[in-house]
């Protein structure tokens, strides 16, 4: 099967990482694959043939539209697969004259769908994501996979204050703000791991705050797998999310996770470990129930790994993938 993704934007972020590993995945599953995406990517596929285009342009230029569905027609492939809002509003007005099996992918919830609803299928990262849809006929869901550890190491008990982490971009989506508003009073230390536009609002809040001794922002890391190992637990504090990949990875290395309710966590976690989002009150009482209760936190997280080892690896979501490629085009 030859499958043809499209990527637009140059960021560094889940959608990359997810686009890039997917398409990885897929050749290494035996699939024939080519990329349509931005420069600095090509060095990060193996095996996939790599189409160099610069999508961070309008997606209305009529040259670049031009180019995409002159590129396209070219690779001639039997499934197009495009991901995310700016991609899928270029390739949807080009759908009738492609002529080619076609799929979406929507990674976080969006106001205007519209432009999604002109594919073959969409793949929603969440069962939230996919209730946005009236017709549910065409909608898939596939969690977002990562890949799983060899091995994970089990914490050794201590009578030392927990170590908590968090990781995302340092932007507001990811109410890293809202997270050390909550972390007052809490008898735990916590690493933040990640670069962004708000890490000068971090530091002077953390300062104001006199957190300065809990708190500590790691910047951008690429030892995130170490990090996770070194930790207790994981807190996501996002005010809106489609499928952390966050989420995956603690629970791949055994590490518990709370977090706000968003995107596909009330998939995956149960009610007791999730708090509303945007509301830093639940935010601090979730993180300090499970703090001052954590052997337990331990033991209600031990189904969740074997869910997780089922579910939320790469292995799981190139199979979920290749079944939507195949009820399509009915291979």
């Amino acid at each position: 099967m030859h499958i043809c993704m499209v990527m637009a934007g140059d960021e560094e972020g889940g959608l990359e990482k997810h686009v890039i590993e997917m398409a990885n995945g897929l050749v290494q599953q035996g699939q024939q694959v080519t990329l349509i995406a931005h420069a600095k990517y090509a060095s990060r596929v193996k095996g996939v043939t790599f189409k160099s285009v610069d999508l961070t342009k309008s997606r209305k230029n009529p040259f670049l539209l031009w180019q995409l569905y002159r590129l396209i027609k070219q690779i001639k492939p039997d499934v197009l697969h495009v991901h995310a809002n700016k991609a899928v509003a270029m390739i949807a007005p080009l759908l009738k004259w492609l002529d080619v099996p076609s799929i979406a992918t929507l990674h976080n919830l969006k106001r205007n769908i519209q432009s999604f609803e002109k594919f073959d299928r969409v793949i929603a990262v969440s069962q939230r994501v996919a209730k946005q849809f009236k017709k549910q006929d065409a909608i898939r869901v596939v969690f977002n996979g990562v890949h799983s550890p060899n091995t994970y190491l089990n914490r050794p008990s201590s009578t030392q204050p927990l170590q908590a982490i968090a990781i995302g971009r340092l932007v507001p989506a990811k109410g890293l703000d809202l997270l050390v508003e909550a972390w007052q009073g809490i008898d735990a230390n916590l690493w933040i791991v990640g670069d962004g536009p708000d890490k000068l609002l971090l530091e002077s809040k953390i300062q104001q705050l006199s957190l300065s001794e809990k708190i500590q922002l790691l910047g951008h890391r690429d030892d995130i797998n170490d990090l996770l190992q070194q930790a207790d637990f994981l807190v996501i504090s996002s005010r809106n999310e489609g499928g952390p990949y966050t989420l995956s990875e603690a629970l791949l290395q055994h590490r518990p996770v709370i977090s706000t309710d968003v995107g596909m966590v009330p998939e995956v976690l149960p009610a007791t470990l999730m708090c509303a989002a945007n509301d830093v009150t639940a935010l601090h009482q979730l993180i300090e129930t499970h703090v001052k209760n954590f052997a337990a936190l331990k033991q209600q997280s031990e189904d969740i790994y074997i869910f997780a080892q089922q579910q939320l690896t790469i292995d799981a979501m190139i199979q979920n993938t290749l079944q939507v490629y195949r009820e399509l085009i009915n291979v």
